[in-house]
């Protein structure tokens, strides 16, 4: 049977439309509640019936903000086993299909892989606009069609017959080649040259174009793929459609899906995907106006938790020794920080204070870094910190992107001068390699 067709059906919709049927045809028709769980039956029937995984293509939030991921289910008798491209290690938990608004699929007891989203934390105190409650919207074609019953957002089911464990790999490595890059402009359709802002981690594509003195910014969540990343939907940009990009074997360019449109991957000016940089922001090493807004934060920090804030600020990713010591990112092992270290004056303790971000180039030109601020990460405490601290992050954050210049020191040691591009008397810095 038509899964639109049940699920209207479910609803009452149809019942309602029937103007053309005869009282005694309305007679023969089920009631609602046994075309309802004919409905169920069948969708439990259809889920059980698939020996092998479903890939469940997930966004949570309102305004997608965290992008889409990859989950895979199996189900079998009313249980759910589930594991996903942030989580490979497997949970097994409880199911069900049931009517609430309509037939709805239910993921009822507790999954860190089918939750991940749902979870409150410190940090994430409201959690991330996760559903687990997901509404049965029909189907095409093997695949079923979801909706995210408290976010509304639009997810699917689509049978897999191949072990998800190669498919996350693929994946992995694919989020992994995006990290760090951005798409140099390209020239489409009516929209003239269009511009770039790839935030990779949070899955989000920015695109701007100007027509006259009009300039328009939109954004685009996606999820990955084993090809490259495809749109949450569709989207239209100078009367050309786009559904997301293939990335190219060699790795240096992207074509869309439809194939009518190819730009250059474009990388950063240093790696602060693979490694760690220092900066310290006191006299002689940092502009006057951000050693000055360094102080101002860091006093109120004193004030607020008798702490404060070293003088240094590291920037990329969280080395080998980081992980060992337990920094690790919100939703994957590795990833890319603004850590401060912090001393609590009242015992002398020290921690590490971190915020996730991306560092990405500026498409149109990769001598310039672009900071794109996320979270504050669960593993360093940044939520007992954050009324102080986030000030500080935003500083840095909103005065990208910076201008690279690399330097030599008398010793024959490289280092680099970040400048930022729309402050630059006010906002500079030396950032020196860990070693």
């Amino acid at each position: 049977m038509n899964y639109t067709k049940i699920f209207a059906l479910a609803t009452g919709a149809l019942l309602w439309m029937s103007s053309c049927t005869s009282s005694s045809d309305l007679d023969k028709l089920p009631g609602a509640a046994v075309r309802t769980q004919q409905a169920i039956s069948e969708t439990v029937s259809k889920l059980e019936g698939h020996d092998g995984y479903w890939r469940l293509t997930y966004y949570p939030d309102t305004k997608r903000a965290y992008g889409g991921y990859s989950m895979y289910v199996q189900f079998k008798d009313g249980r759910v086993t589930a594991l996903s491209e942030l989580s490979t290690t497997s949970t097994n938990s409880t199911y069900s299909v049931k009517n609430i608004d309509m037939p709805t699929l239910a993921f009822d007891t507790r999954s860190n892989v089918l939750h991940h989203f749902i979870t409150s934390t410190e940090y994430f105190r409201n959690a991330r606009g996760g559903d687990f409650e997901l509404l049965l919207m029909g189907q095409r074609g093997d695949s079923i069609l979801l909706q995210g019953r408290k976010y509304r957002n639009q997810m699917s089911l689509v049978p897999m017959t191949t072990d998800p464990a190669t498919e996350i790999a693929a994946l992995q490595a694919m989020a992994t080649k995006f990290q760090g890059k951005n798409f140099a402009p390209v020239s489409i359709g009516t929209a003239g040259s269009v511009s770039f802002r790839l935030n990779p981690t949070y899955r989000q594509l920015e695109y701007t174009s100007t027509s006259g003195e009009t300039t328009t910014t939109q954004k685009m969540a996606f999820a990955y793929t084993t090809e490259g990343l495809r749109f949450y939907e569709p989207i239209t940009i100078g009367g050309v459609t786009l559904s997301g990009f293939r990335l190219s074997s060699d790795g240096t360019s992207v074509t869309s899906i439809e194939g009518d449109v190819t730009t250059t991957v474009v990388s950063l000016p240093i790696d602060l995907v693979n490694k760690s940089y220092v900066a310290y922001f006191k006299a002689d090493s940092a502009a006057d106006d951000l050693v000055s807004f360094f102080t101002r934060v860091n006093n109120t920090l004193y004030r607020n938790r008798k702490a404060r804030m070293s003088a240094r600020t590291y920037f990329g990713v969280n080395t080998a020794a980081d992980q060992t010591a337990g920094l690790v990112g919100n939703d994957t092992k590795v990833a890319g920080f603004l850590t401060m270290p912090i001393y609590e004056q009242t015992n002398g303790s020290y921690t590490r204070l971190s915020y996730e971000v991306d560092f990405v180039p500026v498409g149109s030109d990769p001598t310039q870094v672009d900071i794109i601020a996320r979270d504050g990460n669960e593993s360093t405490w940044w939520y007992w910190y954050a009324s102080a601290a986030e000030y500080w992050v935003s500083r840095l954050a909103t005065r990208a992107p910076y201008t690279v210049e690399t330097l030599t020191d008398a010793a024959g040691t490289t280092y680099y001068k970040l400048t930022s591009v729309k402050y630059a008397d006010k906002a500079w810095f030396y950032l020196y390699e860990v070693q």
